[in-house]
């Protein structure tokens, strides 16, 4: 019984030792991107660039998108998804929810959304995290563009 009880023990005190060693904790996952996107159908869009991201230095952007309806504010919704590859290949992925309002210029649109990361590859496997998204979008043609933008979050990886 003695035995089982020592046994039983050092089984709690190995155990409680694990979360400690395998902890993540949030970080943040900021960063800005400049790029271009073109209109692949009447509702798509693909979305590419580069940047450089908290975790992942210099990182090739695609953002595939799909137009999910027109905004309050005269312009339209879409939804995201988004890759962000490091210079290493580890690559953390993205779910954006976005909302574009024309703006004052003609062309010009305000891009504001909020993102959600769905892990990755590499040491982004299992990530996870949150954040807002904000861009200038330039129309320099019917069916492309420009994109200048920002973002704000955490990332626990």
């Amino acid at each position: 019984m003695k035995f089982l009880i020592l046994a039983v023990l050092g089984l709690l005190t190995v155990l409680s030792a694990f979360p400690a060693a395998f902890a993540t904790h949030s970080t943040p996952f900021n960063g800005n991107g400049t790029g271009t996107f073109t209109d692949t159908s009447p509702t798509t869009v693909l979305i590419t660039g580069t940047g450089y991201y908290d975790h992942l230095g210099l990182t090739t952007l695609r953002f595939p998108s799909t137009i999910t309806g027109p905004a309050a504010c005269g312009g339209f919704t879409a939804t995201e998804q988004d890759n962000y590859t490091g210079a290493n290949g580890d690559s953390v992925y993205l779910t954006v929810h976005d909302t574009i309002c024309p703006t004052s210029t003609l062309g010009a649109f305000q891009l504001n959304g909020s993102f959600t990361v769905t892990g990755g590859t590499g040491r982004f496997v299992d990530a996870s995290g949150s954040g807002t998204v904000s861009a200038a979008v330039t129309f320099t043609s019917a069916t492309s563009g420009t994109f200048a933008g920002t973002q704000t979050g955490t990332i626990t990886y």
